[in-house]
């Protein structure tokens, strides 16, 4: 399911990747053991990689891709895509070679979704078979898209939940359909359902109770029928 090689902060192994990331950097051609800084501050180099994570002014972030631009005497520049991990949003950032920020090493835990009230969504821990309690803030829109049951994955930094995966795409069942609207304009082509989560969302008239959709995650909107 998991491909060590893909840039996602949802990579098996993600933690122990940014590990053996930082024990090495680059001169020239010539790899060498790192530097050892406190904390684990690390300065950004023309060996940067991919797949490991910094805390930046107190957010914690997942490097998508990175390049080196040299300028002579001046030193280089390194230019960073950077995910935020609590709200999926992306960023561009460039710094002076040589800047330090603190890497993390946070763990991809796997979690079973439980239920949720006003404040927070229970998981279970596949491991432990603990319940961990994750923020509403964490999870967002996509309590939306959530059935009970259903497995996902955590990211857990520091005893604390940081972030959830999320699926671009789901696969919800139809629950509630009105079957008989009938159209009364050339343009009204739609009609609302709810699926199995609760969720209400905009659908072709000829879509029926039972049916299983996909919807986008990002928008919520209907992308097409799955069955």
């Amino acid at each position: 399911m998991y491909n060590s090689r893909d840039c996602s902060p949802w990579t098996r192994g993600g933690a122990e990747v940014a590990r053996q990331a930082h024990n090495l950097k680059v001169i020239g051609s010539n790899p060498i053991p790192a530097t050892k800084f406190s904390n684990n501050f690390m300065p950004l180099t023309d060996d940067l990689k991919k797949n490991i994570y910094l805390r930046i002014d107190g957010k914690i972030y997942f490097i998508l891709d990175r390049q080196y631009k040299t300028q002579g005497r001046q030193g280089g520049l390194v230019m960073l895509k950077l995910k935020n991990v609590s709200d999926n949003t992306t960023k561009s950032m460039t710094v002076n070679a040589g800047t330090k920020f603190e890497e993390v090493f946070p763990d991809v835990v796997g979690v079973q979704y439980l239920y949720s009230d006003d404040d927070y969504c229970y998981f279970m821990d596949m491991n432990t078979f603990e319940t961990i309690n994750v923020s509403r803030s964490i999870v967002g829109d996509y309590i939306n898209f959530l059935k009970e049951g259903e497995k996902t994955q955590v990211l857990v930094l520091e005893e604390k939940v940081i972030s959830m995966k999320r699926q671009p795409i789901v696969k919800l069942e139809v629950t509630e359909s009105i079957d008989d609207v009938k159209s009364n304009a050339a343009t009204d082509v739609t009609k609302r359902v709810t699926v199995e989560t609760g969720y209400k969302v905009n659908v072709p008239l000829f879509i029926r109770k039972g049916d299983v959709i996909s919807i986008n995650t990002d928008t919520g909107e209907y992308t097409g029928r799955a069955n």
